[in-house]
C-alpha cells in the first residue's frame, strides 16, 4: 500500500503545481536543441510538466527523483488509463533527466 500512497502523493504534487501555474510558461528556457521538447509543443501538458520539473531540479542542484514508472504504466493499463497524467509526467521527467546524464 505504500506504493499506492506515494502515487497518490505524486498525483497531488503534479495537480498542485499545475494549479499554481508553475508549468504554464517555460519560455524562459532555450529548448531549441533539446530533442525531447521538440515534439511536445503544449507547455501545459503532463509530459511537459514533468520535463520542466526535471530541468528545475537540475537548475536548483537538487537530486533527481526516481518515480515508479513501470508500476504507474501497469496501473494505467489495468485502470483503463486513469493514471495517464502520472504516466505522462514521469515520461517527461525521465526525458528531462537524460539531458544531464
Amino acid at each position: 500500500m505504500d506504493a499506492l500512497k506515494k502515487l497518490g502523493e505524486l498525483h497531488d504534487y503534479v495537480k498542485k503545481n499545475y494549479e499554481q501555474g508553475k508549468y504554464d510558461n517555460p519560455n524562459h528556457q532555450d529548448y531549441s536543441s533539446r530533442e525531447a521538447y521538440e515534439y511536445r509543443s503544449d507547455p501545459t501538458d503532463d509530459y511537459q510538466m514533468g520535463f520542466s520539473q526535471a530541468l528545475k531540479d537540475h537548475e536548483e542542484n537538487q537530486s533527481f527523483k526516481v518515480y515508479p514508472e513501470k508500476l504507474v504504466n501497469l496501473g494505467n493499463k489495468v485502470s483503463d488509463n486513469k493514471m495517464q497524467e502520472l504516466s505522462e509526467f514521469i515520461a517527461g521527467y525521465n526525458d528531462g533527466k537524460k539531458i544531464f546524464k
